[in-house]
């Protein structure tokens, strides 16, 4: 499997390279919580495997799935891992935080500009007229980045 079999388990650095190997990319990292990230929760599907860190998109219902494409209505960010068919229906959702984001391959986002998503992949771009009026919103870029770069961005909704 992984070559771990009779291996010291207690060892720190193990465990952080498992945690960078099994890592999602482009997934929200989390900076700081203010209200404990204010986490609301949301109805998920039980079949389906949601990564902490996971932009998620808002259906009716109150329910949440990951992001399918550009421009949709935002519920939060995953404050916790859901595996495929564990019988939970339920998860945390975080709204309230200053989070590390990635921007689209083509993507901009500049200081203080509103950011959405920018596709599937967990990346975001600058927001246009109304996007802010259809709850697209992911939150308030607090630096300037393009191009996959990584940048902060206040959540609040």
């Amino acid at each position: 499997m992984l070559g771990l079999e009779g291996k010291n388990l207690n060892n720190p650095f193990l465990f952080y390279a498992l945690e960078v190997y099994f890592t999602m990319a482009n997934e929200a990292d989390i900076v700081e919580l203010f209200n404990g990230g204010k986490p609301m929760r949301y109805t998920v599907a039980d079949g389906v495997t949601i990564e902490k860190g996971t932009v998620l998109e808002l259906e009716d219902p109150r329910t949440a799935k990951k992001v399918s494409g550009a421009g949709c209505a935002i519920a939060g960010i995953a404050a916790a891992e859901k595996v495929a068919d564990d019988g939970s229906t339920s998860l945390a959702v975080y709204q309230d935080g200053i989070f590390e984001l990635t921007c689209a391959a083509g993507g901009t986002a500049t200081l203080g500009s509103y950011v959405r998503s920018a596709g599937a992949d967990n990346t975001i771009t600058v927001m246009t007229t109304l996007d802010h009026e259809k709850g697209q919103t992911i939150g308030k870029s607090l630096e300037t980045g393009s191009n996959n770069e990584v940048i902060l961005v206040r959540v609040n909704l």
